[in-house]
């Protein structure tokens, strides 16, 4: 089997990205919302998350989902590197990446055929 050092596909690579989502609410919790804000607690988590897009295969994805994973793929790593051409991201940004992480979980089961629930406690 070969290896890729952060992952490679489609399915894989959004799970891997969202694995980071504990430790941006972990460092959050420790820092406090304002040191959090202030030290670029956003910025550190998605220099660390983009690592699990760069082999993400949204070409593989359901055709009504491939310019969605695109942007976001795009945004993301654009947000974790050391001189992005957006802005610095925010706690908001993580939570929007993270959200629409998991959004695109779920339409890529019900593509899929599989019945998808949304979770109250996601």
């Amino acid at each position: 089997m070969t290896q890729s050092e952060f992952g490679k596909g489609l399915v894989y690579c959004l799970g891997l990205f969202l694995a980071h989502e504990c430790k941006f609410e972990r460092e959050r919790h420790i820092m406090g919302e304002e040191q959090s804000k202030e030290v670029g607690v956003a910025f550190l988590w998605f220099n660390s998350a983009r690592d699990h897009l760069l082999e993400l295969e949204w070409q593989s994805a359901p055709k009504g989902l491939q310019g969605r994973l695109r942007k976001f793929q795009d945004k993301v790593l654009n947000w974790g590197r050391l001189f992005n051409t957006l802005n610095n991201p925010t706690d908001e940004d993580v939570f929007w990446a993270c959200q629409e992480a998991k959004d695109m979980l779920r339409l890529i089961d019900k593509a899929n055929g599989v019945s998808v629930v949304k979770g109250e406690w996601e």
